[in-house]
């Protein structure tokens, strides 16, 4: 273990220094550099244009914390996707679920909820419209012209209340002159990357644009106890956009865009060997199956090695996924008169999945989801009406937006391997949720120049929502226990219920047996067994209030304050009881912000950063119940207090012709402050308790206390038309959890260490010609790290990051 840890410090070590030692003699050559001209200039890091406060500005003249990357950059750093954003935005944590749905935090603010329909406290936006549900932005992340992720609480501005943040595409547009462009990539494990645009004028009033994305690569995880494979890629997304101007007045914009994946998901790997206290339920234990042995075969099984490639799945119930997507969007611009602009923006968005995922990390059906159908779709209308004049001394938005999201998903559940099911004599059972959200809102805005350096911004919103939910467990369609004897889910619900249940909770009920195929969820209050239906209606106030000092051209200060709120939750989740179906309320985050924006020589240097102070309340994340049969049970919690503080600065450097230089870096300190969680049962009596403890002075889960991101890029001419470039990227974090825990073997499962990768990349490139070679090294120092680290029920699994993977790369611009 030693050796090991030795290993990965010395890594990390290498990682770091490989960006110093590199930017050493590319530093001294930058004495010596000739002045860049004037196209060059308006590329810089201080010049990139953005839209957080849904108008034009440039990024250094926004009083809020922004961070922007345009399409070069992202191709350079590798971002393929929305996940891959963390390598390059500290404070920025992606985290796979076990259903494949990707958790974003900023800043120590997420929701890690695995439901398809569950509203994320980071809001997903392409061109303003939103992504309700972070499945729908899967494969939307290309032919983007930038990406834009605002920090803190979000609502007064854009369409869906979030509390951590908000993560905004921003679509290559059409163009007024013809262009086109391939690229071509392949890379290890057979990856084979092709996209290609084109764009124009259609007629004097009409400009299109139509884009293409596929990817295909072989299988890059392997079973380390059998010869098996595992995580192939198959992926295709396109869009298309149609750009109409009929008159100076009037802009139109049409988008429809879509995707098929059909990779498989990742497979989790086994973290520790099970031990005998990790089984829930206890060795020797029985009711209607058999006794659970001191052989059980989970505790036989081998611990992963440190390798991301290695992992374990069952082969009975293979992983797969074929899932489609489709979002249309009409974006209207009228300018109304001279001084006042109207914009709709009209989006629906649907999803279809079907896939299959494995949890527990072994080759054994522990807990398989052998099918996981799932549909939604989403429609949001807005309209608001703002000053149209950037130069006005009062620049106003008011607006409104109504938004309807429907979901319906399902999960058949395959367990003859877990403990319970061995115990209890089933070993299946499906669950399944249809919920609907509706909202409608409405918001303002206004910034007013009390003086050529001061600016006073406010805003406000209200929000009136409902969630209502129809969530059932039942018998698996066609399932046939394997254990002889067993009675199955609802004859299991049949026998106990009535034997055990209702005596002690409600001794005037007469029990009605459940019928095969209905829910056996029990109502607690009534001992009734049946479907879950419940509506949860909420409203809230957003607002924000800020100033914007610039004591000249090259320097910003701001401070700013605000209130964001996310709505509350069902969760889909094994309920023995009802009360596990039950919601969690809204969270609600008041943030304060101070924070400055700095040009030096001509934008050459820019150097940015920010303090804040994050009051967090009703906090949802996943925890447990104790059902007084069953035991430990999942549900939704709140914790009502806790708090999150930290700064971060994010330095952007071009001191030479073809020298780009970047370092980003987050410090977080979060902790509960008040939170009575679940630490374990008591039985009493023959009934099982729950044991509470205090949280305080805990984590807050995926919130690392140091995150850091650093490149650097080098182009120099090789000949009269070719230049050849140089880049490296390191990425470093500090250690986190996968959730809140007090200490102990539980702290230690959920611990996700510290790690540092290191990408590389260089190639030729002809900016006349149009085209570009590139070749490129992900993670090339092969360091074995992981993103998530959880218990699927009886095991501790955890997520790795991807290995080292190399690859070449060639585009050309017709």
């Amino acid at each position: 273990m030693f050796d090991h840890r030795r290993r990965e410090k010395a890594r990390a070590r290498l990682a770091a220094s490989a960006i110093l030692i590199a930017a050493l003699p590319l530093a001294a050559a930058a004495q010596d550099a000739p002045a860049q001209t004037e196209d060059e200039l308006a590329s810089r890091a201080g010049d990139i244009v953005v839209t957080a406060q849904k108008r034009e500005q440039r990024l250094q003249d926004v009083g809020l914390s922004v961070t922007a990357f345009g399409n070069e950059a992202l191709e350079n750093a590798g971002v393929n996707a929305i996940t891959d954003l963390a390598k390059i935005v500290p404070g920025l944590d992606v985290t796979p679920s076990p259903s494949s749905t990707p958790v974003y935090t900023l800043r120590g603010v997420g929701f890690f909820e695995s439901t398809l329909s569950a509203a994320p406290d980071v809001a997903l936006y392409l061109d303003q419209v939103p992504l309700a549900i972070p499945a729908f932005g899967a494969l939307t992340a290309f032919d983007v012209e930038r990406i834009e992720v605002l920090k803190g609480p979000q609502g007064t501005l854009f369409g869906t209340n979030a509390t951590g943040g908000a993560i905004n595409l921003i679509a290559a547009k059409p163009t007024n002159d013809m262009q086109a462009g391939v690229e071509l990539g392949y890379g290890r494990f057979n990856m084979v990357r092709v996209g290609a645009y084109a764009s124009g004028p259609i007629t004097d009033t009409l400009n299109g644009r139509i884009a293409v994305k596929l990817s295909r690569g072989d299988e890059w995880q392997y079973s380390y106890t059998r010869d098996d494979k595992l995580g192939k890629t198959d992926e295709v997304a396109g869009r298309m956009i149609l750009d109409w101007q009929p008159s100076d007045a009037v802009n139109v914009l049409f988008n429809v865009n879509g995707w098929l994946n059909r990779s498989d998901p990742q497979a989790p790997q086994l973290a520790r060997q099970t031990t005998p206290a990790d089984l829930q339920a206890p060795v020797g234990s029985v009711t209607f199956g058999q006794v659970v042995p001191p052989d059980f075969p989970l505790l036989l099984i081998p611990a992963a090695p440190a390798n991301n490639r290695a992992a374990n799945w069952s082969p009975d119930n293979r992983p797969y996924r074929d899932d489609r997507f489709y979002q249309t969007s009409l974006t209207a611009n009228i300018d109304v008169s001279d001084t006042i602009t109207l914009t709709s923006l009209t989006g629906y968005s649907d999803l279809r999945q079907r896939k299959a995922s494995s949890y527990s990390g072994t080759d054994l059906a522990a807990f398989d989801q052998a099918a996981n159908p799932a549909k939604a779709n989403d429609f949001s209308q807005e309209l608001r009406l703002a000053s149209a004049e950037s130069s006005a001394q009062l620049r106003w938005m008011i607006g409104g937006n109504y938004q309807r999201t429907f979901s319906y998903e399902r999960i058949d559940a395959i367990y003859p391997f877990a403990s319970t099911g061995f115990r209890d004599g089933f070993t299946a059972n499906t669950l399944d949720t249809r919920q609907v959200f509706e909202q409608w809102a409405a918001f303002g805005n206004l910034e007013f120049d009390l003086t050529d350096r001061l600016t006073l911004k406010a805003g406000i919103r209200y929000t009136d929502s409902s969630r209502t939910t129809a969530g059932r467990v039942y018998d698996t369609p066609g399932y046939v226990e394997p254990i002889p004897g067993s009675l199955g889910l609802t004859q299991f619900f049949n026998v106990l219920i009535p034997l055990a249940y209702v005596p002690l909770f409600c001794p005037t009920v007469t029990f009605t047996p459940v019928t095969p195929g209905d829910s056996v969820s029990l109502d607690p209050d009534t001992c009734v067994s049946g479907t879950y239906n419940a509506k949860l209606k909420e409203d809230n106030v957003p607002w924000s209030l800020g100033a914007d000092f610039k004591p000249n051209d090259d320097l910003l200060f701001y401070a700013n304050m605000s209130r964001g709120f996310k709505g509350g939750a069902f969760p889909l989740v094994n309920a023995a009881s009802q009360a596990q179906f039950y919601p969690v309320p809204q969270e609600k985050l008041t943030a304060y912000e101070v924070g400055f924006k700095s040009s030096f020589d001509g934008s050459r240097i820019v150097f940015n950063g920010a303090a804040f102070y994050y009051d967090y309340a009703n906090k949802q994340t996943r925890g447990k119940t104790v059902d007084p049969l069953f035991g430990a049970l999942e549900q939704l919690v709140s914790i009502p207090k806790s708090r999150i503080y930290g700064a971060e600065f994010d330095l952007a450097a071009e001191p030479a012709r073809g020298l780009t230089l970047r370092l980003a870096g987050t410090y977080l300190n979060t902790r509960i402050k008040r939170f009575d969680g679940i630490v374990g049962t008591q039985n009493v009596g023959g009934l099982l308790f729950p044991v509470f403890a205090s949280f305080e002075g805990a984590d807050l889960p995926f919130a690392p206390k140091f995150a850091a991101s650093a490149s650097i890029d080098y182009a120099f001419p090789v000949s009269g038309s070719v230049d050849a470039f140089l880049g490296a990227g390191v990425r470093s974090q500090t250690k986190s959890y996968g959730s809140p825990q007090l200490g102990g073997q539980d702290k230690l499962d959920a611990t996700i260490k510290g790690y540092t990768t290191l990408d590389l990349r260089a190639g030729l490139t002809s900016p006349g010609a149009g085209w570009k070679l590139m070749v490129w090294g992900k993670n090339v120092t092969d360091t074995h790290y992981w993103t998530n680290s959880l218990r699927a029920f009886d095991t501790i699994v955890r997520y790795t990051g991807r290995p080292a993977e190399y690859g070449v790369t060639f585009s050309y611009d017709f």
